[in-house]
């Protein structure tokens, strides 16, 4: 009878010490996916706002370039070259990042604003003796000062979004340490059950010496 509680006891120490074991593999399984997520969360915000937000700061400037360049006819030219294949790169690289819908739709609308004023630039340029030439340099002036209301705003949006992924991360380290604690625990009462599966039979075998 005394040997089948033991096979008894033992079994259900195997069944606890195996739950425990199943315990802490899904909870290393959450601490990896917890690390996973706060790396994805740091590189978001580097390669997808902090980068970001260099190339919107690249085209501002360069559309302020343009405008400055406006005032002189001699440096027009060479300066639309160069900027518009700028504002092309920068454009293409901003797109490569990982975009929300609201900046899609709002990036969408910038390049077609983009691309109206190359248009009114072309005039300017291939047309010297344009008719009206002032009033489509003004209207040009109103298209980059559109493109660069465009620009704020995907701006702002870098820093609304940033702030969102930083905290983020906050809350994934904070579980992160939740779980860690937890796994520490679970293996101090991993080690409690191996003491008492280990010590219990020397202390039944004992009892029945004395008993006999």
């Amino acid at each position: 009878m005394k040997w089948k509680e033991i096979l008894t006891k033992k079994r259900n120490e195997a069944l606890i010490l195996f739950s425990i074991l199943l315990m802490i593999a899904m909870i290393g399984y959450m601490h990896k996916t917890h690390l996973s997520d706060m790396e994805d969360a740091v590189t978001s915000i580097y390669e997808d706002r902090l980068v970001a937000k260099d190339y919107v700061f690249g085209l501002s400037k360069t559309i302020n370039t343009k405008k400055l360049a406006l005032n002189s006819s001699d440096e027009l030219v060479e300066e639309v070259v160069i900027a518009n294949h700028t504002i092309d790169q920068l454009l293409v690289s901003f797109e490569n990042t990982k975009l929300t819908s609201e900046e899609s739709a709002l990036f969408l609308k910038l390049k077609d604003e983009i691309d109206l004023s190359f248009e009114f630039e072309s005039q300017i340029i291939h047309n010297p003796m344009l008719t009206q030439r002032d009033m489509v340099i003004q209207q040009l002036n109103n298209q980059y000062d559109l493109i660069l209301a465009d620009l704020e705003d995907l701006s702002e949006i870098q820093l609304y979004e940033g702030k969102r992924l930083l905290e983020s991360s906050n809350k994934v380290m904070a579980s992160n340490r939740i779980t860690s604690r937890l796994e520490i625990a679970l293996l101090i009462v991993v080690v409690l059950v191996f003491l008492m599966a280990t010590s219990s039979p020397k202390v039944l075998i004992q009892k029945d010496f004395w008993h006999s």
